[in-house]
């Protein structure tokens, strides 16, 4: 029997691995209403940065639309990651 020299993640965890830590401000924003201009101030980028920032979170999690990308980042747990804590220096 052949046993596989790499370990492999369920689908979920690979998703997972792939989500840095913007991806998940980003799909915070999303959970909490925000329009993509609200999410380019919150990210000091442009609206069109934001667009492309949320089709690329929708595109790795393989969904359509907001509500789906919100949904899917539930059901993996992703709200669960701790928020990365502000320094004030």
């Amino acid at each position: 029997m052949n046993q596989p020299s790499s370990v492999r993640l369920p689908a979920s965890s690979a998703v997972l691995q792939t989500l840095n830590p913007r991806d998940v401000e980003v799909l915070r924003c999303l959970a909490d209403g925000r329009s993509t201009a609200q999410i380019a101030e919150r990210l000091a980028v442009s609206s069109n940065t934001a667009r492309t920032k949320i089709r690329r979170v929708q595109g790795k999690l393989d969904v359509t639309g907001r509500d789906a990308a919100v949904r899917s980042a539930r059901e993996l747990g992703v709200f669960r990651i701790p928020r990365p804590r502000c320094e004030v220096g």
